[in-house]
This record gives structure tokens, sequence and C-alpha cells, in this order.
């Protein structure tokens, strides 16, 4: 299969970035020909070793340079003749719709945030793909229509990323509860703060590692402090490679106020870590509706305390959950998501086939 994935920019630290990464080298591992095509990638070394195809497309930021992106587009899309154009961010759907018709290609749209009220663009393609279920949920109640919107659970354990160099960031301060994402409201990163501040009188050898970057961190910092936990809550910086990290991690604690799947979930359940998230978006699948981790209500650090405080109290507690989240962890890896999106790539060219008869 000739597959071309799309996107506006592939600069780090963007999950719709790392989707694709992911999903390109693998489809490229499995003998698919595979071409990337975006602005300013952080990962294009990467993904010639895997054998995928790189190309610098103009980045569509206004609308001089939408009409350049899409010149550019169909010059790479007449050359290579994609079975399946595959656009991850919205600005690449739009421009794909037009270029896939021409080229006579099956376009694929992925909706990594339904939040974002410009999704809607993504209904362009002949299948869209959400993330998790409750992402599809959200599209229909949206307009899409239900035969045309599968779901493709997110994994991200054992993902190409990993055989990047080392970031070394430094370890984690133990025992540790890791807190890996965005430093922005979205991610509610100060209720795990606030959280961790109500067990620690009890739990003072504990520490909280928060790995990311993002305009939150001065005052995430300035909160800690206030709140008296200068010395047991570490801000360790970004990471492209936090495998090393999730290893290292007792437990792993996600306070999202909004998440269509998280990829450092399914990451911290390949490393074993006894995990803690909220009742939003993707989460409770990923946990497995509480069966592989403990859910709490967003906004609320007294709830994520408590699931915290029975996790230091007791030892075997904590042994049984870090079992729990490990095992069935094997459904969230890289490779099981490569071969679900060729299900629906197979399906899309036969529904567009169906049409055009």
């Amino acid at each position: 299969m000739r597959i071309m994935h799309l996107l506006k920019h592939a600069v780090r630290g963007n999950g719709h970035v790392h989707v694709a990464v992911d999903l390109a080298c693998a489809q490229a591992d499995a003998g698919h020909q595979v071409w990337f095509a975006s602005a300013r990638g952080s990962y294009d070394e990467l993904l010639r070793k895997h054998g995928v195809h790189v190309t610098d497309l103009p980045e569509p930021t206004g609308k001089k340079e939408i009409v350049r992106n899409a010149k550019a587009m169909l010059s790479l899309a007449a050359r290579t003749r994609p079975d399946i154009m595959h656009a991850h961010m919205m600005s690449s759907a739009l421009v794909a719709f037009p270029v896939s018709k021409v080229i006579g290609a099956t376009l694929v749209t992925t909706v990594h945030n339904s939040f974002d009220g410009h999704s809607k663009l993504m209904r362009l393609g002949r299948m869209v793909i959400a993330v998790s279920e409750a992402e599809r949920q959200q599209l229909i109640q949206r307009g899409f229509k239900p035969d045309r919107v599968v779901t493709v659970l997110n994994g991200a354990d054992a993902s190409p990323r990993e055989e990047l160099p080392r970031d070394d960031i430094g370890d984690l301060r133990r025992p540790a509860v890791l807190s890996l994402s965005g430093l922005h409201a979205r991610k509610a990163v100060d209720d795990i703060i606030s959280a961790f501040a109500l067990v620690h009188p009890e739990h003072p050898e504990w520490h909280l590692n928060i790995v990311g970057w993002g305009p939150d961190r001065e005052k995430l910092e300035a909160q800690a402090r206030e709140l008296g936990l200068a010395e047991s809550v570490h801000f360790l910086g970004t990471t492209l490679t936090p495998r090393y990290l999730l290893d290292q991690a007792d437990i792993f604690a996600s306070a999202s106020l909004a998440d269509p799947c998280p990829l450092t979930t399914t990451e911290a359940r390949g490393s074993g870590c006894a995990l803690i998230g909220t009742t939003v978006g993707g989460v409770p699948e990923v946990l497995e509706h509480g069966k592989a981790g403990q859910l709490v209500p967003p906004r609320d650090p007294a709830a994520l305390a408590q699931a915290m405080r029975r996790l230091m109290a007791d030892p075997a507690e904590l042994a049984a959950w870090r079992e729990r989240s490990r095992t069935g962890a094997e459904h969230f890896t890289v490779a099981r998501v490569a071969r679900d999106h060729e299900d629906v790539y197979r399906l899309a060219m036969g529904a567009r086939r169906r049409t055009a008869r």
C-alpha cells in the first residue's frame, strides 16, 4: 500500500505528530511505501531510518502559504500516486481534499481533539478515525456520519521514538509519583500538586516528579513553593524519550480536564505504573473502566489524593495495581495501532470504489 501522512508541522511535543510519526515508521517497517509530508519536522532522521520518504511542504499559515502548500502537495501526490492520503491536522485535510480528488487517492482523517471547534473539517475524509470510542460518540453528536467514523484506540507503547538518543534530564526521585504532560490548563497539573500536598504530611518520603513543558511552568513552580513542597516536587523539564522515566515511576497520575486518548497513559501501562486518571474522554477506555487503573472525577484533588493515599500506604496495594496496569498492556503497542489503521484504509478504499460505481 502507498500511504502519505500529511501534517501542518511535525514539531516535538505534539500528540498529533507523535501518533503520525509512530504510525509512519510502523507502516514502513511492515513493507508499505510511506511518505511523510509536513513543515518544521523534528523527526526526519528517525523517519528516514525506518524507510519513510520525508518531504517538506510549505506551512499553510496564511492564504498565500495555503496556495503554495496545495501546489506542493499536488505535485508530490501526482509523482507518488498514494492509495491513501492521511491528514492528521485540519489545514492538511482542507488542502488534501481537492488534491485527493484530482489524483484519485482515498482521503482518511484522524480527529485527535474533538473539542477543537474546527475539527468539523475532518469530516472531509472518506473515513474519519476517532482515537477512542468516547471521541467517536462526540463526533457523531456533532453531525459526523456514524458509518464513516471508526475508532482506533491510541497506543504508544514500544514507540519508534524511543530509539532516539535519550534525553538526559535526570532520574526520578523515589518513591515516585510521575506527571508527564504539557504544562497548560487542560492537563490540570495544578490538581496533581494540590492532591500531593494533601497526602505529603502522611507520606513525606514520597516525591512528585513533573515532566513536560508549557506556559504554566512558573505558575506551577510557585504553587509548589507556596504549599511548602519545594523539596518534594521536582520539575525535570521535557523529554522525547520518556520510557526510562516511566520505568522508574511507582505511580503515574493524570488529572486532565479533557483528553481524547492520552499517549502517555498508554506508555505508562507498558511500564507497569500504578495508574490514576480522570473520567474524561478516552482515559476510562485506556484504564479499562477502572480495571487497569483508578479513575477519579476531574477537578477533584481530594479524590485524587485518596487514590494516591491508598497506593502510598500499602505496598501490596501498590503492587497489585501495578500488575493490573501491566496486564493487557500489549493492546496499546504501536504495532497494534498500525494494524488497525491498515484495516481502516482498506475499508475506506472499498467505500470509495463503491461510491464511484
